[in-house]
């Protein structure tokens, strides 16, 4: 296609205007000292929530080891320590000095009452024996009185025995025992079976070597074993002190903790010495310093990609508080769940995050979110970023995949039922995925049934939960921020809509006119990679404020019927004739119809000049201001809006021709953009001189094809062969009975 004819100041002010920077510095120099100005309180909070955001994703368990490990839990991850610490072991000196404690005996002091007690027992015993050898009473009676009075339980043979002997012996008997019992209480005897055991054994070797016969000697070793008790008791406070001197001569135990020492290995059971090592290393200032500053870089590179590539989001407040609305929770809520049901709970929260980002604002920030979230999850769940383990490849790879599948799947649905569609092909290609990865980390072969499970179930709410709450949040977050959704757009493209239905009706030449503008809209759209939904749309219902007059439009008048404007002046003709934008606006908002159709709807004509009435004014020498000439504004601002204006005045200039050709067609195609390039229309839409060619040649070839010519069919009469067949044509008038 041959360049488009213009004035050579009208060329170098459109390049200058439209032409974009050749690379990063001049951008930075033309766009980038604007960012200081745009940074309003709003932006700020928005970046300092993203860059916390993105720092809780991100830091390591590792760093926030002291607070949530507790004694007896068990370690969910290898520890290795970051520095080398040299710390005070309060767990290993207080062991040291229980050792030490446990050391020292038991301390025990002589309770004279035991002694006391039994001597007594002793010397009253042998005096009744004294007293009754002196009564003439059967040794039968003796015995009885003499075991009732001491209250001895020993043997009869005891009491026999010291009551046959004679006075010496017994004196020598009484004398010894109290002897040999008093030795050992004064030694001390422990309330334990040994050291009883060790006293009686000492007085038996004692008793041995009397000379008294063997009977004797045996009744003193049975009262031996009744008098002889333990008379030493536990002295706790003594053996306190003394245990307390042993602990504090304990010195304090330093330990020295080397970095990349192993402070825990997986699975192991948490106790007071892993404690003490993690709180002596204490918090990783450095890492989690780092961990901040790629939050910043992120959320910075996030800024700039926005920016650059999407600048009609990034200068909107309201949609990029959406996108922290759809993304920071997406984080958290990954972070907190992963510690409890693993990193597959991420693959279903990805999906849901982009898919809603899909729709509700951008497919390419979509690609660009799902991998920023890919990273900072996979960096969040790994215990060491210098040795990345290997079943972090598998939540990363899984999650970018799911993340830009979720993106192109969602981009091309238009309807809810396609939006289902996409769900079961997040389900089988998650459990695919992760069934291929897992084969290739080994982590498949390895799988119990319960991770089988849980595997299934995951890819099951993958499919699931994203567009059951991705529909759900476009009905609850479209019109509070401002967003326009596919879904939308395809229920206003209904032709059962409500304004199309009336537009149908009460305009059909309108209607048929906003037809042909919306195809024509839509395909230019297409060639550039604008919206050609909202394009179609937007061309729909462009010229819905010509429901108030309709008959005030030539589309719309029956052939042969008075045109009302014959009957006004210009002035007030092109009055009339701008009212329908205005008028449009009003219904447009009436039926609150997104606002990108609002704008369509207003800047389909921009401030453009109404050539026909004011060629009648200038005929009538009526003009006066050629600004009554114009309507009202405002120019388009987005491609959509441009292409629409272009193809309204493309379609109706076309119509205008008699029998248009080929040649005609592209001839008027061009003066109509040239024509709105030199009014200068074009200067606040974001389009190129590439993208506007690309548009004429769009509005030609779908023209060309709608007004190509068509074979003329010869005449074909089927009279004779009716009548040959006894057929009366429907048409053809009957013979008059009887001559009438």
């Amino acid at each position: 296609m041959r360049a488009m004819s213009s004035s050579e100041p009208t060329q170098r002010r459109w390049r200058k205007e439209r032409s974009r920077p050749r690379g990063f510095w001049d951008w930075w120099s033309e766009k980038g000292k604007r960012l200081l100005p745009s940074l309003t309180a709003r932006r700020v909070g928005l970046f300092i929530l993203t860059v916390i955001a993105l720092t809780g994703a991100m830091v390591p368990p590792p760093l926030l080891a002291p607070l949530t490990f507790r004694e007896g839990d068990l370690f969910p991850y290898e520890i290795r320590a970051f520095r080398t610490v040299r710390y005070l072991s309060e767990v290993e000196t207080r062991r040291r000095q229980q050792e030490v404690a446990s050391a020292v005996p038991r301390q025990y002091r002589i309770d004279p009452s035991v002694s006391a007690h039994w001597t007594a027992v002793l010397n009253d015993l042998f005096d009744g024996v004294r007293e009754l050898r002196k009564q003439p009473l059967p040794l039968a009676e003796k015995v009885s009185r003499l075991r009732q009075r001491s209250g001895l339980a020993v043997p009869d043979q005891v009491f026999i025995a010291l009551l046959q002997t004679s006075p010496a012996t017994l004196t020598l008997m009484q004398e010894t025992l109290l002897r040999l019992l008093k030795e050992q209480w004064q030694r001390g005897i422990k309330p334990t079976a040994e050291d009883r055991r060790t006293a009686l054994e000492r007085v038996r070797a004692n008793l041995a070597q009397l000379p008294l016969t063997a009977d004797l000697r045996w009744a003193l070793m049975r009262l031996t074993e009744i008098a002889l008790q333990p008379n030493m008791v536990f002295d706790p406070l003594a053996t306190e002190r003394l245990r307390e001197r042993a602990r504090v001569s304990v010195a304090p135990v330093w330990r020295t903790v080397q970095v990349g020492e192993l402070i825990a290995r997986r699975g192991e059971v948490v106790t007071a010495a892993h404690l003490e090592k993690l709180r002596a290393l204490g918090y990783n200032f450095p890492a989690f310093l780092g961990t901040l500053s790629l939050a910043v870089l992120l959320t910075i590179g996030i800024a700039t990609f926005l920016r650059m590539a999407l600048p009609t989001v990034f200068s909107n407040d309201r949609w990029l508080g959406l996108l922290a609305l759809i993304w920071v929770p997406s984080l958290w809520g990954t972070r907190l769940l992963t510690a409890w049901l693993g990193a597959e709970v991420a693959f279903p929260i990805v999906a849901t995050a982009a898919m809603m980002t899909a729709v509700l604002i951008s497919p390419l920030f979509s690609l660009f979110a799902s991998g920023v979230f890919a990273l900072a999850v996979t960096l969040g769940i790994a215990t060491n970023w210098q040795t990345l383990p290997t079943s972090a490849f598998r939540p990363f790879f899984v999650m970018v995949t799911v993340g830009v599948a979720a993106t192109f799947l969602t981009e091309k649905a238009r309807t809810r039922e396609q939006l289902a569609k996409v769900g079961l092909f997040l389900t089988l290609g998650t459990a695919t995925l992760q069934i291929l990865v897992g084969m290739v980390t080994g982590e498949t072969l390895v799988m119990s049934w319960g991770d089988i499970q849980r595997l299934l179930l995951c890819s099951v709410l993958t499919g699931a939960a994203p567009p059951a709450l991705t529909l759900l949040a476009v009905s609850v977050l479209e019109r509070p921020f401002g967003v326009t959704t596919v879904f939308t757009l395809m229920e206003l493209a209904n032709p059962h809509a409500p304004l199309l239905r009336e537009l149908a009706e009460k305009a059909p030449g309108t209607y048929q006119s906003s037809l042909m503008v919306a195809r024509l809209a839509q395909e230019a759209a297409k060639r550039i990679g604008a919206n050609d939904l909202l394009a179609w749309v937007g061309g729909l219902y462009h010229d819905i404020g010509k429901l108030s007059r309709p008959a005030y439009f030539v589309e719309n008048l029956p052939p042969g019927s008075l045109n009302p404007h014959d009957r006004l002046s210009p002035q007030m003709s092109a009055k009339v004739l701008a009212l329908h934008v205005q008028q449009g606006e009003e219904l447009a908002r009436q039926h609150r119809l997104p606002q990108p159709i609002v704008d369509i709807v207003r800047e389909h004509h921009g401030t453009s000049v109404m050539t026909y009435f004011l060629a009648k004014a200038k005929e009538r020498g009526e003009l006066l201001n050629e600004a009554d000439y114009r309507y009202s504004g405002p120019k388009p601002r987005s491609k959509e809006s441009a292409i629409v204006m272009l193809a309204d005045s493309a379609e109706a200039a076309v119509k205008a021709l008699s029998d248009p050709t080929p040649e005609q067609i592209e001839r008027v195609v061009r003066e109509v953009i040239e024509a709105k390039i030199a009014d200068g229309q074009l200067d606040d839409a974001p389009l190129t001189l590439r993208e506007l060619q690309e548009i004429q040649r769009a509005l030609i070839d779908t023209l060309k094809s709608i007004y190509h010519h068509r074979i003329e069919y010869p005449k074909v009469t089927t009279t004779r062969h009716a009548e040959q067949n006894g057929i009366v044509p429907l048409l053809k008038a009957p013979a008059k009975a009887n001559g009438q």
